[in-house]
């Protein structure tokens, strides 16, 4: 007797969707935008990155890795205005 479970069957059957060359096309310019902003933020030092765990991302290729990966720490930004309403009540 084996206390090995037997691996369960999956039930979920994916159905992929083909997208058209423009709906591929309009996801690459969004892709490239995002990686753009990103590249931005990093050169700039305007933005800080961060995985979940709290490690402090430096690099572009470190960012893209953490966003596939879904470990990439999202944070809301600060909004100047509004920490200044924050502060003056």
């Amino acid at each position: 007797m084996s206390n090995t479970p037997t691996p369960r069957p999956n039930t979920f059957k994916p159905v992929l969707v083909p997208r058209t060359p423009q709906q591929q096309q309009t996801s690459f310019d969004a892709a490239m935008e995002l990686v753009q902003l990103i590249d931005t933020h990093l050169t700039n030092g305007t933005q800080h990155y961060r995985t979940k765990s709290g490690k402090l991302l430096r690099t572009l290729d470190q960012v893209v890795h953490a966003i596939l990966s879904d470990n990439l720490r999202i944070e809301t930004p600060n909004v100047g205005w509004q920490d200044e309403l924050a502060r003056a009540a």
